[in-house]
């Protein structure tokens, strides 16, 4: 079969690989469309280092070819964490602090392929309606459905993101269903355009004095930080938050970045971490995200910008990477 790898110059390259099998339990899909991710930039950028003749992808949907409840040709979106299932993290009920954690197009084979084998558990299958360019969006939704959960918002709370790459736009579109107002950052102008089309109220430049003093006068109940990097937002949003509020870091840190200790200890802040996706109770906060498809699907169509062929996939993460040319969701399709 087609596969994308990492090449050992860190770049991409089309590659033959053997079809996997799939064991018991395991479910055989064929990948259609996969999303390129902040994390997967990373990768590209040399920021994180990319295993040689590894495949990326975590973002997939596809349909079904065999095995598991669902019958062949059903379309699916791929829930790509791998928890063991063993550890005190997993037997807490904290999946995403499992430590034996993988994550497929990471540490497993991913989606920028043409066939992946998965475990039953980790296929869901879309809702009636949805599209597979849609279906692989419900990765990165996912992951504000967790953020969205442990800041535990209450109804009505004013919600400040930082950053408007498509977690940000996404946490915005969540927290608009139920906050009394969303603000957000944004660096470029086609991405403040979309967060107030996801439902943001007030858009301010990243870092400006307009947004602490916005905050001052409007008590922040939860900020989510989304930039990750090397920013200086997780300082931002505890300045930002009022007294005893919450601040959620979402963002992927590439280094220890500082923070205004005194007002964290002394205004009680709250910090939460937030990463991948989980369980609130018994349910699947990733088939929570597939859930809502069909109910966002036309803002979700918003955030998508364009989508290479798999033998692309190089011009693909440049894109990715270029905010200048207005990405925000820029996808590889592996069907032919």
């Amino acid at each position: 079969m087609r596969a994308i790898v990492w090449n050992a110059g860190g770049r991409l390259e089309l590659a033959e690989r053997q079809e996997p099998v799939a064991g018991e339990g395991d479910v055989l899909v064929r990948s259609a469309v996969v999303g390129i991710c902040g994390s997967d930039l990373h990768f590209f950028r040399g920021e994180f280092p990319a295993f040689p003749g590894s495949t990326p992808g975590h973002e997939i949907a596809g349909r079904v070819v065999s095995g598991g409840g669902l019958a062949p040709g059903t379309a699916v979106a791929i829930e790509p964490t791998l928890p063991c299932g063993q550890c005190p993290g997993c037997r807490r009920g904290q999946s995403p602090t499992c430590s034996r954690l993988r994550l497929i197009g990471i540490s497993a084979p991913g989606g920028m392929q043409e066939l992946v084998a998965v475990p039953e558990a980790n296929v869901h299958a879309l809702p009636e309606g949805v599209s597979l360019d849609i279906g692989s969006m419900a990765e990165p939704l996912a992951v504000c459905v967790r953020a969205s959960n442990r800041a535990e918002a209450p109804m009505g709370a004013r919600v400040l993101v930082l950053g408007s790459g498509t977690i940000g736009l996404l946490a915005v579109l969540l927290a608009s269903q139920t906050a009394n107002e969303v603000a957000v950052t944004a660096r470029y102008p086609h991405q403040a355009g979309l967060a107030e089309a996801m439902g943001a109220g007030p858009v301010f430049e990243p870092g400006s004095q307009a947004l602490l003093d916005w905050a001052r006068r409007n008590p922040v109940d939860v900020v989510i930080e989304t930039v990750g990097g090397t920013a200086d937002t997780f300082a931002e949003a505890i300045n930002a938050v009022r007294a005893g509020g919450t601040v959620v870091p979402l963002g992927v840190f590439t280094a220890d970045v500082m923070v205004p200790a005194r007002k964290l200890v002394n205004q009680e802040v709250r910090v939460v971490g937030s990463v991948v996706y989980g369980h609130a109770g018994h349910q699947s906060e990733f088939g929570a995200a597939v859930g809502m498809l069909g109910r966002f699907a036309p803002k979700l169509a918003l955030l998508r910008t364009e989508t290479y062929p798999l033998a692309s996939a190089n011009e693909a993460f440049e894109h990715a990477a270029d905010k200048g040319r207005q990405a925000v969701k820029v996808s590889v399709a592996v069907e032919a």
